[in-house]
């Protein structure tokens, strides 16, 4: 390695290769895999039938040519929508995904994911969850991650399936203190709240770091030095490289 001796954090790809094809779409999550991002970021909701679809947003306004909450919405309503053309004329087209059909598609590629959880509308939302996610388990031993900001939605998994690993989110260094009290693995953490201090700490505790979201590769190596775990990134394929320089 040419920057120093600490492994390189692992890249994940941020709803998907989001700079460039529509967020949270099937077309991003193919186009991050075939970039070879081993992680995906998306997020999710429930719909009006209880589905779990992929989106950020709680609505469907910002991001397709409908309007409406997504809770308020059946799936094949969604269905109906059109979630690419926002991004440009080339995705028009883009359908909703569930959940299931990401995972689905990650796991013939051997990619994990990281499931960004707002909060749960209907308690049955999270046993939802952890069903998929053991149905759709990665090979090779790993395991796909929940995040959220919400403590409570993060509990409610555990309390699902305490097998699966789980990520406190936070803007601020104090979700260290957050991940470490509740036993998370994992602490995910704004690229401005990341720093020696804040790696150390979590490190100290075995609770691994993960920085988002990080789309500057001339400060991958800085990240690197700092022994930062993961960087969710928008441009998967261009950190990605960044990663292959530090490595060479």
């Amino acid at each position: 390695m040419s920057c120093c001796a600490v492994l390189p954090p692992v890249v994940e790809a941020h709803r998907g290769a989001s700079a460039d094809y529509p967020e949270n779409t099937l077309c991003a999550f193919q186009a991050a895999c075939a970039a070879g991002a081993r992680w995906i970021e998306l997020d999710i909701h429930q719909c009006a039938d209880g589905e779990l679809v992929v989106m950020h947003d709680p609505t469907v306004d910002r991001t397709t040519n409908g309007k409406g909450a997504i809770a308020e919405l059946t799936l094949a309503e969604l269905r109906t929508l059109d979630t690419g053309s926002w991004k440009g004329a080339e995705f028009a087209g883009e359908k909703v995904p569930t959940l299931e059909e990401v995972l689905a598609l990650v796991q013939q590629a051997g990619t994990c994911l990281n499931v960004e959880v707002k909060k749960f509308a209907r308690p049955e939302a999270a046993g939802r969850l952890t069903d998929l996610l053991r149905a759709y388990a990665p090979t090779e031993g790993r395991s796909h991650v929940v995040s959220s900001f919400e403590l409570e939605a993060l509990l409610q998994v555990r309390a699902q399936d305490p097998g699966v690993p789980l990520a406190f989110l936070s803007s601020k260094a104090g979700g260290v203190k957050t991940a470490i009290e509740n036993g998370f693995p994992w602490v995910h953490l704004h690229f401005g709240a990341v720093n020696a201090d804040t790696v150390a700490a979590a490190h100290a505790a075995g609770v691994k770091v993960m920085t988002w979201t990080m789309d500057r590769t001339d400060r991958f190596a800085h990240y690197t030095r700092l022994g930062v775990d993961k960087v969710c990134t928008n441009r998967a394929a261009r950190m990605l490289a960044a990663r292959a320089a530090v490595l060479a």
